[in-house]
């Protein structure tokens, strides 16, 4: 009959997608892509970090799938918001977000954090990113153990992953003051008014005659080389602050869509950012924006496993985490 040979004709169908090789589904995204518009959120003001990383990002994304781009600056939660409403069809992206705000803001119900940061499409990260904790030099302490029981003021812009450590290391006497640029503080540690901060590579490098790095979030040998990472030198029953400190760090500059994009295409946007990631042209203009790369491309697949152990928080943890990050450390 008629309907029997459609059902006939349709289970063929099916069965040949299913048995497709990748590289028919990638010319299929290819096709799409090509002459299209992806609109590229921004979450931070333009000549933030994560905008020059973005801006330099953009034109690889336009040379690996075909499309152009148009770049949109938004306050972070602003971006996440519109992602999460965006079409399902993988034509809006964050190519360099910010992972802990933007994923505690949901965590935490930040008031007009509208989105669950779990649904997004995972894409790669290409920057490295590392955080030390790091000491003026006058004060002569050489490991994390030496802040043990020790009144310490550190400067920071916002407090995050200076609370976390202090958990992990048992640096009961910290308090922080928010608020300082990175300017402000490396002048505040010259001036004896403060006597630590947080620190990337690049200021370490600009201030590297007063700040002496002590510990870092993740393994940087490049950048922080014989620098111990929270992990290892966490104490004893103390660990789970160390794990937290460096899977936050491991997804700072991550690259995610719009829930719900088809498969097909959001392996074409990953393979895209892999390229961008290999491209000597790329790799030059990150070295002069002073941005480390990861040494190898941390594709999708790696991102969800270094995010599960953040999707699989319990309350307690998170109001735990919430409590010392946004309260507990902070001098008042």
């Amino acid at each position: 009959s008629r309907r029997l040979r459609r059902g006939l004709a349709l289970a063929a169908s099916a069965a040949l997608l299913a048995h497709l090789p990748v590289t028919a589904l990638a010319q299929s995204a290819e096709a799409f892509y090509k002459g299209k518009t992806i609109t590229v959120l921004v979450p931070a003001n333009p000549g933030a970090t994560f905008d020059l990383i973005s801006r330099a990002m953009a034109p690889y994304l336009e040379k690996y799938t075909g499309a152009s781009t148009q770049i949109q600056n938004n306050r972070v939660i602003e971006a996440q918001n519109k992602l999460a409403t965006s079409r399902p069809d993988g034509l809006t992206v964050v190519l360099s977000g910010h992972g802990p705000k933007e994923i505690t803001a949901s965590l935490f119900k930040q008031p007009g954090a509208n989105f669950d940061w779990k649904t997004f499409t995972l894409l790669g990260r290409i920057p490295l990113s590392s955080t030390a904790i790091v000491v003026d030099k006058k004060m002569g302490w050489k490991t994390p153990a030496d802040l043990a029981g020790k009144k310490v003021v550190m400067g920071t812009s916002a407090p995050f992953f200076e609370p976390l450590i202090a958990e992990a290391l048992g640096w009961d006497g910290m308090r922080i003051i928010p608020g300082m640029s990175g300017s402000e503080r490396a002048l505040g540690i010259r001036r004896g008014e403060i006597q630590a901060t947080s620190a990337g590579a690049a200021q370490v490098e600009r201030d590297t005659d007063v700040l002496q790095p002590l510990v870092v979030t993740t393994r940087d040998d490049s950048g922080f080389k014989g620098i111990p990472t929270v992990e290892q030198a966490a104490v004893k029953g103390k660990e789970k602050w160390g794990r937290w400190a460096a899977a936050w760090d491991q997804v700072m500059y991550w690259s995610y869509t719009s829930p719900g994009v088809p498969a097909d295409r959001a392996k074409f946007l990953e393979q895209a950012l892999a390229k961008t990631s290999k491209d000597p042209d790329f790799i030059a203009a990150m070295a002069k924006l002073k941005v480390h790369l990861s040494p190898e491309f941390v594709t999708a697949e790696q991102l969800r496993a270094i995010t599960k152990g953040i999707a699989d928080l319990g309350e307690s943890d998170i109001k735990e985490m919430e409590f010392a990050i946004e309260q507990k450390y902070v001098k008042q």
